[in-house]
């Protein structure tokens, strides 16, 4: 029998594998945080395939009160339990805390293993669950994957979908969607269906898939990430603690990025009128640009969401091509980005893809 691909290093599953048996082997408790809970039940699968544990998921419709969970405790033997979707403990299922603290007092060989997406260290998240020790016993920070394991899991995507992907649309893949498997595989998939780059990431099917991912993150986070989005500057401690913690999972990407922009512009879009002038929100601003700005700017517009290349974009403001210097463009970008700001927009609806050109997100 053929052996099945993995569709993560063994080195990273291991890691996290070391981490659940030494939990287990001294019947203590452990809490994994940032795994997504699609994810949860992956790593579960993987994790249940050699040992014989028993998974509990706390979104049951079957479980709406602790009585509804009758644990088989062995009293004479070690007992394990992973209890998957734990974000609900801090939610419509705080009752469960107490529950869970009582049963582990009452049972030394019991070992519970909570699957959290959210990290229950930030410091509002803590309040909850700081009185319940056994949450806080031994917390393992699911690791952002490495260049191997994108590269393993592109490897198992190759197979699955009967796709080879050459090297440059791997590493375009990879650098849209970081380290993101859910974003990674739909980009894999889509590919392998259509064989075509254009719409690789803003087909429908991804922009559901970031939808999702914002709408998990909690409201600090969301607030954090637009304030990054906006290149401020003005981070509270807490706030810079939380960008620091989400750089080390494998929530975010560059698409997410741009879908947070897209958020931020949704109520301030710049557009066209009939007549070929630019507005804002219905407002003309067109004399807010220089007369280069709005040759250029107009250019842009024309093609909202798609590559411009910099020689058709110097073509359009100077009528050649030939004359111009990458100076004089990058400056006109420079000034163009500039003016967004002053009119309450992000820098980043205008991006450069370097010796490519540039693409305005509308």
């Amino acid at each position: 029998m053929e052996k099945s691909i993995s569709p993560i290093s063994e080195k990273t599953f291991s890691h996290f594998c070391v981490f659940i048996n030494d939990v287990i082997k001294r019947s203590e408790c452990g809490t994994i945080i940032g795994l997504s809970q699609r994810e949860q039940s992956y790593r579960i699968n993987q994790l249940i395939k050699d040992r014989p544990l028993k998974t509990i998921d706390l979104k049951s419709y079957l479980i709406d009160y602790p009585e509804n969970l009758k644990l088989p405790v062995n009293n004479k033997g070690k007992t394990f339990f992973f209890i998957s979707n734990a974000d609900d403990l801090l939610e419509d299922k705080r009752s469960f805390l107490t529950y869970f603290n009582n049963l582990v007092k009452k049972n030394s060989q019991l070992s519970l293993l909570f699957f959290f997406q959210r990290n229950i260290t930030y410091p509002w998240n803590l309040k909850i669950v700081s009185s319940y020790q056994y949450l806080l016993q031994n917390i393992y920070f699911y690791p952002k994957y490495q260049k191997y394991d994108l590269k393993q899991f592109l490897f198992y995507l190759e197979n699955k979908f009967k796709t080879n992907l050459s090297i440059n649309i791997k590493n375009l893949i990879l650098k849209e969607c970081g380290s993101n498997l859910w974003l990674i595989k739909e980009a894999v998939r889509h590919y392998s269906k259509n064989k075509d780059l254009r719409d690789l990431f803003n087909h429908e099917e991804m922009t559901f898939r970031l939808k999702a991912i914002y709408s998990e993150l909690e409201e600090k986070e969301k607030q954090v990430l637009k304030k990054a989005a906006r290149q401020e500057s003005n981070f509270t401690d807490e706030e810079k603690s939380t960008i620091e913690y989400l750089n080390r999972t494998n929530y975010l990407s560059p698409l997410l990025n741009k879908f947070i922009i897209q958020q931020l512009t949704e109520g301030n879009i710049l557009s066209l009128d009939k007549d070929k002038k630019i507005i804002l929100n219905s407002i003309s601003v067109d004399s807010f640009f220089s007369r280069s700005e709005r040759k250029g700017l107009r250019y842009l517009l024309t093609f909202p969401n798609k590559l411009v290349i910099r020689n058709e974009l110097a073509k359009a403001l100077w009528n050649e091509i030939d004359n111009y210097t990458d100076w004089a463009l990058d400056q006109f970008i420079r000034r163009l980005r500039n003016k967004f700001v002053k009119l309450g927009l992000s820098k980043n609806i205008l991006e450069t893809r370097r010796n490519q050109g540039y693409i305005f997100y509308h």
